[in-house]
């Protein structure tokens, strides 16, 4: 996986890189692919928070489907296709398996350019996170390279 250049600017690709490889979850039942698992800490909660105030969060599945599905049918448009982690998709604990079927279709959909982590929450913390009350949040997209860097520097 190759993680935001501005990582290695900062010198903590490594730092990074550690904290995705700490613990890591099989998508799906009989998958192949295995994403970090995060533990939610006050900055990562923060940093999430940060990224929804400055309109860098795509909130709910189908938004970030769609969104996405959008963004790779611009990229080919253009041939600017990257394996370069520039969006990073955050889900909850308590999707039903058909949910984390779904994610690996997205995954083999975007390839590299999409890093999915599972936040160690259920989908009820996730909504009070991002302040909204009462609502249940399965998934959350950052969709700007800033706001990744900002989540990701927060895992350490």
């Amino acid at each position: 996986m190759k993680l935001p250049k501005q990582l290695e600017k900062e010198k903590v690709e490594s730092d990074v890189r550690a904290a995705l490889d700490k613990e890591s979850i099989e998508l799906c039942r009989d998958s192949n692919i295995y994403i970090p698992v995060l533990k939610l800490n006050p900055e990562l909660r923060e940093q999430i928070f940060y990224a929804k105030f400055l309109g860098e969060l795509i909130i709910g599945y189908r938004a970030v489907e769609k969104a996405l599905e959008n963004e790779l049918h611009g990229l080919q448009n253009v041939n600017n296709q990257s394996d370069r982690v520039s969006r990073l998709l955050i889900v909850t604990n308590d999707g039903s398996p058909r949910f984390y079927r779904q994610l690996e279709f997205l995954h083999k959909n975007q390839g590299g350019r999409v890093l999915i982590c599972r936040l160690d929450v259920d989908s009820s913390l996730m909504g009070n996170i991002l302040e909204l009350k009462d609502k249940q949040v399965k998934a959350v997209l950052l969709n700007r390279k800033e706001s990744v860097v900002n989540v990701l520097k927060s895992l350490f």
